[in-house]
């Protein structure tokens, strides 16, 4: 059973990682599969890899057939639903979740189903969850950046069964057409969470009480966020398997004693059989307050399939109760394989079990002490097990993390959730008690956090050199394995050796005289990557919201980890809108820059001013600043910093925002020095940019553009595009395209471009 279990989530990732979703057709090959399944021994193996990969191609195609039409993207439409789950606010902004129900345009009935992501902006009222609203909406389909590292919001969107995003629109139209109130599940934990959020104010703990007791993780600060990531105690944070467990095997030892002590009801039903029974109704109502989150469902579902077994009498070994688990979690949600908390809660207990085989028996030690070497052993086993997960998925890993989840761990579970859990439940009917466990909870959590925070001073994470390949993370899976093996286990030394690709693997980089380009999607905005040999210059940083977006900290620096660089030669920022200088912070707080060079006031640190005439050479390639020629052109679009780079593999010039006249300023002094093969073009295509006399001075064979996805300025002009489809340039984009990388090699030329976006497809990826 466990063989086929396996076979059948592996068939599920195959369709996960499959470039494009086969046609519905083939799902119809399903029962045939179940059926060779049951009654073919020898053709089992592969009918039960295909009933996992066409269970997963159903989902697929009933989650991308709600998406919304391309029809109705940018239409205003009119929708009837449901507020689901908390609503968010943010600096001049509710974000919220809505189920429709109906969706009408210009009073038509349109096919819309599904649920949206929504955004109200100006004066939004108080939205509760479970309320019923008639909403006026603009939408567009389910669209993320894609870079090499970056977050795949996209992907994230598919998970939750996103099927648009958008924006209300400000109208009379918009009105509540139910209750006044919070209703269900969702409004008990929307006032839970105000409840406490009004009885910690000022308090940094509230926003950490607010997340284990309900899961509303929202309030919680950047700060705090990477303190647990430094200290690899996150998944506090997030109600998944430790949490319900925690609960569950509380409330399992509590009732088998109580019930035991009673003894009139064991005659009627046995002590383990009523623990197991209170023990699931805790994971659930747990579960519930953190709103049935896919993590807590997974931990509710290997729960249930041990508590079951308890129940029910039947002794079911461990590693056949997490199959099963897996099983039921699949069949339920089968791309819960594309989020991390999948392996990593699987994986850890997988480790356990492993680890765990043997090593108590024989050991005469206190009862105290042996249960330390056991709690010890743990963190030992899923510290070591997960390695190459975490390594994999996020590119670091704190080693402090065994020694802060060896104490955070039972003091979160036995003492800060209990109190936590107990003060939520008193608080709205007995608010003196349940305020006053509250204060008792804040106390856990700070004692916590200073235990954490002090731990984060010490900054100990490993972080390999770039993202390694699949190749090696498989080998370092092996040693893993290998290193936690029962005794006896041959070769477990040599766990060490298989674990070193992970850490040590070739980086690609250019050849002397060579140069890579890679101008990231961020969106509306620009930010470019020029790679030497041993240098590295980034041109521009994207923009920053108010919602929390940084470009620099969330794409670039992301980026730069991927490609195993650690550090920035040079910085030029090219003028100071937004869209262009934003990111500086974010990226500056994640990776050093050497130089900064910029006529732009705000930037942090000593800059050396962006002048024409500016020159110099990394490992035999040539960089020249060409534009402003003085600080009086001032730091808007016509002071931007051109630059331009030069080897024998080709040139590329890099504007800016520059506008006609700052162009025809640059035509006059520079045309002999500014013919180039490659132009990102400036202002992202605007129509006051890009003028004929500029595009015949440099004569570009490809032009780049740094575009957002149905950007509200419309961006690239239709006659920008004339202009260069006129003279045979080919154009590409970051809103079709994502991130774009160019390689200029000495010996062949430019090569390239490669399309991120179409390079990394994937099934639920949005292809114009």
């Amino acid at each position: 059973m466990r063989t086929g279990i396996v076979l059948m989530a592996l068939g599920v990732v195959f369709l996960a990682l499959a470039p494009d979703v086969p046609d519905a057709f083939f799902v119809c090959f399903l029962p045939v599969c179940m059926l060779l399944a049951w009654l073919n021994k020898a053709l089992r193996p592969v009918a039960l890899f295909a009933c996992g990969f066409l269970w997963a191609l159903l989902h697929a195609h009933y989650t991308l057939m709600a998406t919304l039409p391309a029809s109705l993207e940018g239409r205003v439409l009119v929708v009837d639903g449901i507020v689901a789950g908390l609503p968010r606010a943010d600096e001049g902004r509710l974000r919220f979740d809505f189920n429709v129900s109906e969706a009408r345009r210009d009073g038509r009935p349109v096919g819309l189903r599904g649920r949206l992501r929504l955004s109200w902006y100006q004066h939004a009222p108080l939205v509760q969850p479970g309320q019923q609203w008639q909403l006026a909406v603009r939408l567009k389909r389910p669209r993320g950046l894609v870079n090499p590292g970056g977050m795949d919001y996209e992907r994230w969107l598919f998970r939750h069964g996103i099927t648009a995003t958008g924006y209300v629109l400000s109208t009379a139209g918009n009105r509540l057409t139910g209750a006044d109130g919070p209703a269900g599940l969702d409004g008990l934990r929307h006032e839970l969470a105000g409840a406490i959020g009004s009885r910690l104010a000022g308090h940094a703990s509230g926003a950490i009480i607010t997340a284990l007791a309900v899961g509303a993780r929202g309030a919680m600060s950047s700060e705090q966020w990477q303190t647990l990531r430094a200290t690899g105690t996150s998944h506090l944070m997030a109600i998944s398997g430790l949490h319900i467990g925690l609960v569950a095997g509380l409330a399992y030892l509590i009732v088998i004693r109580l019930w035991a002590a009673a003894g009139t009801p064991v005659l009627l039903l046995a002590a383990p059989q009523a623990a197991a029974a209170v023990a699931m109704l805790a994971g659930f109502v747990y579960a519930g307050l953190a709103g049935f989150a896919l993590p807590t469902q997974r931990a509710l579902v290997m729960l249930a399939v041990i508590m079951a077994a308890v129940i029910l009498r039947r002794r079911v070994a461990p590693s056949t109760s997490l199959c099963l688990a897996l099983a039921v979690v699949l069949v339920f949600d089968p791309f819960a394989v594309l989020s991390a908390g999948l392996w990593l809660s699987f994986g850890a207990v997988a480790a356990i079990l492993l680890g765990m085989n043997g090593h108590i028996r024989g050991i005469r030690q206190a009862r105290w002490r042996r249960l330390w070497w056991r709690w010890g052993r743990v963190q030992w086993l899923v510290a070591v097990g997960l390695l190459p997960v975490t390594i994999g998925w996020f590119l670091e890993y704190p080693l402090i993390a065994p020694a802060a989840n060896l104490v955070a761990v039972p003091w979160a579970g036995f003492v800060l959730v209990p109190v936590a859990l107990a003060a939520a439940a008193l608080l709205l009917p007995f608010p003196a008690i349940g305020g006053a466990l509250l204060e008792a909870a804040r106390w856990a959590a700070d004692v916590l956090w200073q235990f954490l925070d002090a731990l984060a001073g010490v900054d100990l994470i490993l972080r390999p050199y770039g993202a390694p390949p699949a190749t090696a993370v498989a080998a370092a899976c092996v040693g893993a394995v290998l290193l936690i093996a029962p005794r006896g286990f041959p070769g477990r030394i040599l766990g060490v050796i298989w674990l070193l690709p992970l850490l040590s693997f070739p980086v690609p980089r250019p050849e002397h005289g060579d140069y890579w380009l890679t101008l990231l999607d961020v969106g509306q905005g620009l930010a470019a990557v020029v790679r030497t040999r041993s240098h590295v210059l980034i041109y521009d940083t994207g923009p920053r919201y108010g919602s929390g977006f940084d470009a620099g900290g969330d794409v670039i620096a992301p980026y730069l980890q991927h490609r195993g660089i650690g550090a920035v030669d040079m910085l030029i920022v090219s003028h100071r809108h937004n869209d262009h200088a934003g990111g500086v912070e974010g990226l500056l707080a994640a990776v050093p820059a050497a130089h900064t060079m910029t006529n732009v006031d705000t930037v942090p640190g000593q800059a050396t001013a962006c002048l024409a005439g500016t020159r110099w050479q990394w490992d035999g390639v040539d960089f020249s600043i060409l534009h402003p020629y003085s600080r009086d052109a001032g730091d808007g679009n016509d002071g931007s910093c051109m630059l331009k780079v030069a080897a024998p593999g080709g040139r590329l010039v890099l504007p800016g925002d520059v506008e006609e006249l700052g162009e025809a300023d640059v035509v006059s002094r520079e045309k002999q020095s500014l013919q180039a093969e490659v132009l990102v073009v400036a202002h992202h295509g605007g129509r006051s940019s890009t003028s004929e006399a500029f595009l015949e001075a440099v004569s570009p064979r490809i032009a780049l553009l740094g575009v957002g996805y149905r950007n509200r300025y419309r961006f690239p002009h239709a006659d920008v595009i004339r202009r260069l489809t006129d003279r045979g340039v080919e154009i590409f984009d970051t809103a079709r395209h994502g991130a774009i990388s160019l390689r200029f090699d000495g010996r062949v030329g430019i090569l390239g471009p490669r399309l991120e976006r179409v390079e990394s497809r994937r099934i639920w990826r949005s292809r114009d």
